[in-house]
């Protein structure tokens, strides 16, 4: 498995022993029986040549579970600066957010629904968000969520900004509006224009996947955005 963890190191930064001893495994054992592949090497060989296939097999790999408001203290002491420091000192113009590894969207929703709560006008802030996965962004785009991301104590914002229907949660479109979604690798070149800046950069769903000297490279990435 030593080739295939290093694929993923160098391609997408993930530290592989992050997602437990068993998940690389189970993910070549998957995309071996889907291909019909019977040798580690075939499969190795396959993945180095083909870029569609690579795609394929970190979709499998990476995580894309997480949940709405799933670090709050950060969420409120961000809310409590933007409103009495940030917003002030730029009366006139918006506050860029960018939220990366955002799977299916938890992240960037819960930060305008935040937004939203404090009072802040939906034109004083603009949300991007990346993750490598393009069926999370497509469950991310579509704000239609189960109950496994909503948990903790105070569920009040799913009342507030969700329709239940069918065992299922829509996002109101007001919501899912203030979000611009993009699918990158933040260790590729084009992982967002280059005219891109934030103000905010919201990356400890990433951060935590990668060993030090990734987080080193990755913050020295996020600095320049």
């Amino acid at each position: 498995m030593k080739r295939f963890k290093h694929l993923l190191r160098t391609t997408i930064g993930l530290k592989a022993e992050s997602l437990g001893p068993a998940s690389v495994r189970r993910a070549v054992q998957l995309r071996m029986k889907s291909l019909g592949l019977r040798s580690l090497a075939d499969c190795r060989q396959l993945l180095e040549r083909s870029r569609a296939e690579r795609n394929q097999f970190v979709e499998s790999v990476i995580v894309t579970e997480t949940w709405f408001f799933r670090e709050p203290e950060i969420l409120t002491a961000f809310v409590r600066y933007a409103i009495a420091e940030w917003l002030p000192a730029h009366p006139a113009a918006p506050m860029r957010l960018l939220s990366i590894a955002c799977a299916s969207g938890e992240e960037p929703y819960s930060l305008v629904m935040a937004l939203l709560d404090a009072g802040v006008a939906p034109d004083r802030f603009l949300i991007d968000a990346v993750d490598l996965s393009a069926r999370a962004l497509a469950r991310a785009e579509a704000g239609t969520y189960g109950r496994n991301s909503f948990r903790g104590k105070d569920l009040a914002f799913r009342d507030r900004y969700f329709q239940a229907g069918n065992q299922r949660f829509i996002l109101h479109p007001a919501v899912r509006g203030c979000v611009r979604f993009h699918r990158g690798n933040l260790f590729s070149d084009d992982f967002l224009p280059r005219h891109a800046s934030y103000d905010f950069i919201f990356c400890r769903n990433l951060l935590i996947y990668f060993d030090r000297p990734t987080q080193r490279r990755a913050l020295e990435k996020i600095q320049g955005l």
